[in-house]
């Protein structure tokens, strides 16, 4: 006997900017697991046609969209349960990670996005998990203004600055390590 079920998809939220016919190419996967710092979120490592995505790697982060805030998150495992892969279907994947902080909109309407350390609403049961937006990942690594120097840009997103803060380096120990010749003393 088959019995029909309603199936929830997720709730409307006020952080939705897209239009409701688009495809969502940002939805990862969904929250099958959190504790305190950590999460496990159920997904996919290939398409429905089979081919391998690469969206999941270690060191990416993704956001939770909880309504008012927006959870981020720090890939640190992934992994198969199983420990088979299938060319038959999709493969379904875990990923773990690293509950780091929150964005939240402005309080003006168009101001940027501001980050916070720590977690004041964690990530329930069934909560998306998405790619995380070009500018929630900008107020994570925004320096609020301090003296700083551009070092390069961010793996993730290229077109992101990646920068160090100055006094904040010169006031502690540090250290610049490589091997010879690729620039330590010039650094």
């Amino acid at each position: 006997m088959f019995v029909e079920r309603e199936v929830s998809v997720g709730e409307a939220t006020s952080q939705e900017r897209r239009n409701r016919e688009q495809n969502d190419k940002r939805i990862l996967g969904n929250v099958v697991q959190c504790d305190g710092a950590r999460a496990t979120i159920s997904a996919y490592a290939d398409d429905v046609e089979g081919t391998v995505t690469g969206l999941w790697t270690v060191g990416k982060m993704i956001s939770i969209n909880l309504g008012s805030t927006r959870t981020v998150g720090l890939v640190y495992e992934i992994g198969k349960s199983d420990r088979a892969w299938s060319n038959e279907g999709q493969n379904p994947i875990e990923v773990s990670i690293e509950l780091i902080g929150e964005v939240r909109d402005g309080a003006e309407p168009g101001a940027k996005p501001v980050f916070d350390r720590g977690i004041t609403t964690y990530p329930h049961i069934g909560a998306i998990a998405h790619r995380i937006r070009s500018r929630d990942l900008q107020a994570v690594y925004d320096l609020a203004g301090r003296h700083s120097i551009t070092i390069g840009t961010l793996s993730q997103d290229e077109a992101i600055d990646a920068n160090i803060a100055i006094d904040d380096v010169l006031a502690r120990h540090f250290a610049i390590v490589g091997t010879t010749g690729v620039g330590k003393s010039t650094a």
